[in-house]
């Protein structure tokens, strides 16, 4: 007996594990104080840095919360990679939505 699955089903299995661990793998929702704690470690941490011109500014900038999160974990040029011994997932998730969500600052120079 054949148990192979026809030609044309044979990513369903594949298709169905990615999809699903896709919704399995979405975040909570953050809680107010994950929010906060996220606000906190950027204004003591990342600011330190991105706010004064040492690295790039990080707000405004119109990226996925996930840009974020990847960055931080993988780090790049002069930005360290950041461990979940430093900021948690749950944390750093809230992190990429609050710099996702911030608003693009206007450009120097411009009319308002």
């Amino acid at each position: 007996m054949d148990r192979r699955l026809p030609r044309g089903h044979r990513l369903l299995p594949l298709l169905g594990l990615l999809l699903g661990g896709s919704v399995l793998a979405q975040p909570a929702p953050s809680s107010m104080e994950t929010q906060a704690r996220a606000q906190r470690f950027y204004a003591q941490v990342c600011a330190r840095c991105h706010e004064t011109g040492i690295g790039p500014v990080i707000t405004g900038r119109n990226l996925p919360a996930a840009f974020y999160v990847a960055m931080a974990r993988s780090g790049r040029n002069a930005m360290p990679a950041f461990r979940v011994s430093d900021i948690d997932d749950a944390t750093l998730q809230a992190l990429g939505e609050y710099l996702a969500a911030t608003p693009a600052q206007a450009a120097q120079g411009a009319k308002q």
